[in-house]
């Protein structure tokens, strides 16, 4: 059985540890007061307006604006389309047209052949062969005239008048009588034909090459024969008649 005295000091100590508890569990309570969440909210919203405050009195103020009063723009005008009326109508002075000319030719051949190599001051003769393929006839009042150059690149000839008339569709030989530069080198001769109106209307040309030297003439002798001449031949003398 458990003794008086041992249930006593169990109380006894059972009373000191609750006492001791309930003096602890106070002086917590006084020591860290309980906060009203009101509270806590108020105090945050004044600061944060008088930092708001302090912010705004830190900054420049604001500069005043100057506003312009309007100008007098003027209002856009409608372009108007100009009446036949208010057009000007330009006057274009008519070009000078060239007479257009009837006679037409085609080149048909030559002699000689352009390219051709000749001696200083050789003499030749140039045949041009054309054929008229226009809508007009070719009369004797046509021409081959020398067209350019200086009196060198004529080659020695003069101009002529066509030999015939020439009909439409019909060739025609126009021949010259030349003569070869006397210096060496390449050389063209320029010629055209001219209607009896002297209207250019054809262009004809001739290339040559001049090398070399005239040709030396050489005398052929011939030969000697030693041909015996006749002998005599006795003539009879008739005898007197009785």
């Amino acid at each position: 059985m458990i003794s008086n005295k041992k249930i006593t000091k169990q109380v006894i100590l059972f009373t000191l540890l609750t006492g001791l508890l309930l003096l602890s569990a106070c002086s917590r309570s006084e020591a860290t007061p309980t906060t009203d969440p009101a509270l806590i909210f108020t105090q945050a919203a004044e600061t944060v307006a008088a930092g708001l405050t302090q912010t705004a009195a830190s900054l420049p103020s604001a500069t005043p604006t100057a506003t312009l009063p309007p100008t007098n723009t003027p209002e856009p005008t409608q372009a108007v389309s100009p009446t036949s009326a208010d057009t000007p109508t330009l006057t274009i002075p008519p070009t000078a047209t060239r007479p257009s000319v009837a006679d037409r030719a085609d080149f048909v051949t030559q002699s000689p052949l352009d390219g051709t190599v000749m001696y200083p001051e050789q003499p030749f003769t140039l045949t041009w062969t054309v054929k008229n393929t226009g809508t007009t006839t070719w009369t004797t009042a046509y021409q081959v005239r020398f067209f350019l150059g200086d009196a060198t690149l004529r080659f020695g000839a003069s101009d002529i008048r066509f030999p015939k008339e020439v009909k439409p569709n019909e060739n025609v030989d126009l021949v010259l009588n030349m003569k070869a530069p006397a210096k060496a080198g390449d050389y063209r001769t320029i010629w055209v034909l001219t209607n009896a109106d002297g209207q250019n209307f054809f262009t004809l040309t001739l290339d040559i090459k001049v090398s070399g030297s005239a040709p030396t003439p050489t005398l052929t002798v011939a030969p000697a024969t030693n041909t015996p001449p006749p002998a005599p031949t006795e003539t009879e003398t008739p005898s007197p008649t009785p």
